[in-house]
């Protein structure tokens, strides 16, 4: 049999004391109320990068070296959008001009070196658009030339930086035919040209500094130059390939032409005036009707928005060093928790930006997440710990991981005929679902797995006490039962669990995520949910007009739990499952849980940690049977029982409960079948505050 160890524990507090405080007017002077976090503030403050709330598609941008910053405008979002926006380098703000171009999307923006200001041209918006802005010292004005292109829109801009030329040139796009115009700040001239390049809108183009032309690629493949009098056909002995809306910009550091993505394409390439060069990159979401340009400051090619296959438009902004592409922000921002092995940080403050969601890294050890603030939480995104779900394309061997502190669901079954069984596995976890155990369809209940729950027994189905004392995730849903020529569905992991304290307020706007994973029809079967996790929040006042979700798959089975503490409480969005509420907790700390580990199995030592992957097991042994388990304890008292659950892939076997002794506990005579199984310790025992 191989094995697998988790290592999980419980504790029940009593002698629980919450300080009951006069509330008297006179307290609004001082908004610092008596609660303290603990918070070192060592970690300093945490901060998401804020980005462009909704993304946003057929938008364009351009950098301003006056300013240092990279500025959009426009746009597509579920329609037309306006609105002026500028990068740092950091996070992108919105920026309020006294004036601004109407909204519009399929514009093209680009900076006049001669001029210092960026210029703005064309568009649509309920029709198409040929009137001309500037973009200086904050604002934008209105330019009314003499002259002005026709109206247009996805067309090719790119200003001609050549000593002898220094002017804005336009060429074609939709609603347009194949004329190219220049602009010298003042109006607009047409330019007579010899030849000319078929007019393809979204064709991308750029100024190669490198050889004084302007470089443009379009959507039949083909690369043509201007050279301020004419334009010319080059033939590359390669080439990328033609697609639309394809951007390029140019990198003074390396002196070459990017050029990167397009309709159903991510891939980069480089331009040397000769030849294209496909460049060896990192994975980028492939994307088109997106926005690209040189950052002066920072020294990289920006590129933003866009529609991909699972944004649409897209928030995204990714960074090219010349070798490779960087993810720099996004909807999706990732903490790290791998480099704290408690799952404790103490920061100043914390702040999620409108529209971002922070994902979790999990640590070695899968502990919960416990943030400590000294100052204010405010959370205008989603936090989001929740399971995973019991997806339908998880390859084999893999299971729908559990969030942070929570615990894996089981694997359906596969089909009999190439199996052997029809039996699925079992969720992980205290309360992990038992797994469906056969083809039948009626009852149903020996075909699907059954949900993940965490129950202290007195509130069947639900997650640990209302204290939320441990903190701790929930469980897996089981595996569901295959048929003899189909597989079964898996089950979702449990919820994680969340603690936020702060020595001031915290203000949810957003919403916080502890669900366990939902479930996909397996093609015989369905997984069973993952139980919901925990969410506990902590601090002076908790207020905002949020939502905190702790529910195992679906909205109709709220079985996590939710606990506000606070002197002031003013949430007024929703909770599932109804929170449990109270002044702050004294004297709980959260910094000093005990700890079960898994030390032997079968008289081999165990690694540390464990990493409970049955695709990697760290204890191999050939025979069923008869083994030992020992477990070591690290702040758990003598004489506290432990029990074993070992979930097999045919059924759940528990052990015990053995009393510590010595901080260990020894099970003797454990009889496991053949196959692949997880062992998870377990002890309840009281401290008092």
């Amino acid at each position: 049999m191989k094995t697998s160890c988790f290592n999980r524990f419980q504790r029940r507090l009593t002698g629980l004391v919450a300080p009951l405080l006069g509330m008297m007017a006179a307290q609004a002077i001082d908004p610092d109320l008596p609660y303290s976090s603990a918070s070192t503030g060592a970690d300093g403050p945490l901060i998401f990068r804020q980005i462009i709330p909704g993304g946003r598609a057929y938008v364009d941008m351009a950098f301003s070296p006056t300013s240092g910053k990279v500025i959009v405008f426009g746009g597509y979002l579920n329609g037309v959008v306006g609105g002026t926006w500028e990068w740092d380098g950091v996070n992108w703000s919105q920026l309020n001009p006294a004036n601004s171009p109407s909204p519009r999307y399929g514009h093209r923006m680009v900076y006049d070196a001669e001029r210092d200001e960026i210029v703005l041209f064309g568009g649509y918006r309920n029709g198409t658009l040929n009137d001309t802005w500037v973009w200086k010292d904050g604002n934008w004005t209105e330019k009314t030339p003499t002259a002005s292109p026709s109206p247009r829109y996805d067309h090719s801009m790119v200003y001609d930086a050549h000593a002898d030329r220094k002017k804005v040139i336009v060429f074609g796009g939709n609603s347009a035919n194949d004329e190219t115009w220049s602009w010298d700040g003042t109006n607009w001239s047409l330019l007579p040209t010899v030849t000319k390049p078929p007019n393809y809108a979204n064709s991308g183009i750029t100024y190669d500094a490198g050889r004084g032309e302007a470089v443009m690629f379009n959507a039949a493949d083909q690369t043509w130059v201007w050279n301020g009098v004419n334009w010319t056909q080059k033939i590359p002995i390669q080439s990328p390939g033609g697609r639309g809306s394809a951007r390029l910009a140019f990198d003074p550091v390396r002196a070459q032409v990017v050029l990167f993505g397009g309709d159903n394409r991510n891939d980069t390439w480089s331009w040397n005036g000769t030849n294209w060069t496909a460049k060896a990159t990192s994975p980028v979401p492939i994307r088109s009707q997106f926005a690209m340009a040189w950052d002066g400051v920072r020294q990289r090619i920006v590129v933003y928005g866009g529609f991909t296959p699972s944004e649409n438009p897209s928030s995204d902004t990714y960074l090219w060093s010349g070798t490779n592409w960087t993810f720099f922000s996004g909807r999706t921002q990732t903490f790290d928790m791998s480099s704290r092995e408690n799952g404790i940080w103490n920061f100043t403050t914390i702040t999620i930006p409108e529209d971002v969601t922070v994902a979790f890294k999990k640590n070695a050890g899968n502990t919960p997440v416990r943030w400590l603030a000294s100052g204010d939480v405010v959370v205008n995104g989603t936090l989001n710990v929740s399971g995973s779900r019991g997806d339908a394309s998880l390859l084999l061997g893999q299971v729908a991981p559990g969030g942070p502190g929570g615990f894996p669901g089981g694997r359906g079954a596969l089909r009999r005929d190439q199996s052997g069984t029809y039996v699925g596995s079992p969720g992980q976890g205290p309360g992990g679902g038992l797994p469906g155990t056969s083809q039948q369809t009626s009852p149903q209940n020996l075909r699907d797995g059954r949900p993940g729950n965490y129950s202290d027994g007195t509130l069947p189905g639900s997650y640990g006490n209302v204290f939320l004392q441990p903190l701790v995730g929930g469980s897996g849903g089981g595996g569901g039962a295959s048929s003899d020529d189909s597989n079964a569905g898996h089950g979702g992991g449990g919820g994680g669990a969340i603690f936020i304290a702060s020595s001031r307020d915290i203000s949810v706007n957003g919403s916080i995520l502890a669900n366990g994973g939902d479930v996909d029809w397996g093609g015989a079967s369905y997984g069973g949910r993952g139980s919901g996790g925990a969410i506990l929040l902590r601090a002076d006042r908790i207020s905002g007009g949020g939502r905190l979700d702790a529910y195992s798959g679906s909205a109709s089975f709220p079985n996590g739990r939710i606990r506000l503490e606070a002197y002031y409480r003013q949430m007024a969005g929703q909770t599932r499952p109804v929170s449990v509420n109270s002044a702050p907790i004294a004297n709980t700390d959260f910094n000093t849980l005990g700890v079960l580990t898994v030390t032997q199995v079968a008289g081999q030592n165990v690694a540390q940690p464990a990493t409970g992957n049955t695709l990697t097991p760290d204890v191999v042994f050939t025979a069923a049977g008869t083994i030992s388990v020992t477990v070591q304890a690290s702040g758990i008292p003598d004489g506290t029982p432990v029990k074993l659950r070992i979930a097999t892939s045919e059924s759940v076997i528990e052990a015990g409960p053995v009393n510590l002794t010595s901080n260990t506990a020894v099970f003797s005579g454990v009889n496991v079948p053949a196959g692949i199984g997880t062992i998870q310790a377990f002890a309840e025992f009281q401290v008092s505050n």
